[in-house]
């Protein structure tokens, strides 16, 4: 009897266990501005929202952080009045639609980090609080690899970096990818090659990076998709509406739609089990790993 009632304990907490979400935290990343990054990361989100996923956009494009403009709805507060105000995240969260929502950026999050820690804490607390309540966290960081957030975008559980064709675009991805795979040569780096003229340009694109980051850095990013250039995703843009909700059968919002089931099959649903190292730990981890490499 003891021994049943032990049993059926361990099996409620081990479905318990398994029924916790917990949002896997993906950094939207670029080498260079003007690629798209930030138009890119609302139209996932809405693609991902439209597959039945909670979506939290996290602007943590230091101090040029368009995610509400993108989006069409103001914010009244941002990331850094929640943290020197100690709001929860759920305070200045702007929900646009019952499946995404967005915080906004603000000036000098990484300047705020390195003063307070108390700060990088807080922040801690707020996103595994977050993770309960969403299946993907998406940060959108800024273009290249700020110092100050360096460590953020090593302690994700997957990036997605966003290009283009041009050679300047390639040259800068690269440089990003060389910075990362120094200090964490496993982090699954996926490659999104935007505004092509069609898929074979972006599939030479992603051959190219791909063949060099693996010649000379050892890692290289995965394949996910490429997208074409498309004159209803200028409109929506100049809309202030995702191109998603804006122009649903656009090319781009099909090429999107698709985008988004490919990199579900990708990542599947991660499950946190408690040998994993938690978010504020593998942030606190690679910034003295970053200390330890910078000096």
């Amino acid at each position: 009897m003891v021994n049943d009632q032990a049993e059926n304990l361990r099996m409620r907490i081990f479905h318990e266990k398994r029924e916790t979400k917990t949002a896997q935290v993906i950094g939207i990343a670029s080498g260079k501005g003007g690629v798209g990054k930030s138009v890119f990361c609302v139209n996932f989100s809405w693609a991902l929202g439209e597959l039945g996923k909670k979506v939290l956009i996290i602007d943590l494009d230091v101090g040029m952080g368009n995610i509400e403009q993108l989006m069409g709805q103001a914010a009244h507060f941002n990331i850094v009045d929640a943290l020197q105000h100690q709001s929860s995240f759920q305070k200045v969260c702007v929900q646009v639609s019952s499946q995404v929502s967005f915080i906004a950026g603000g000036t000098g999050l990484g300047s705020l980090f390195r003063l307070n820690p108390e700060y990088l804490n807080q922040f801690i607390v707020q996103l595994q609080i977050a993770r309960a309540q969403y299946d993907f966290i998406l940060f959108d960081f800024g273009a290249g690899a700020s110092e100050d957030l360096l460590h953020f975008l090593l302690a994700v559980d997957r990036m997605i970096l966003v290009t283009t064709p041009e050679p300047p675009a390639i040259a800068d991805s690269y440089s990003l990818m060389k910075l990362v795979y120094s200090i964490k040569q496993d982090l699954q780096i996926m490659a999104v090659v935007n505004q092509t003229l069609d898929r074979r340009e972006g599939m030479k694109t992603w051959r190219r990076l791909s063949s060099t980051s693996a010649r000379f850095l050892g890692a290289s990013p995965s394949w996910l998709a490429s997208l074409q250039k498309d004159d209803e995703l200028s409109q929506s843009v100049r809309r202030q509406k995702p191109c998603m909700r804006s122009f649903p059968n656009a090319s781009y919002s099909v090429q999107m739609r698709l985008l988004a089931r490919s990199f579900l099959l990708q990542s599947g649903q991660k499950v946190f089990t408690a040998h994993e190292r938690t978010f504020g730990e593998k942030v606190r981890k690679y910034l003295a790993l970053i200390g330890r490499h910078q000096g």
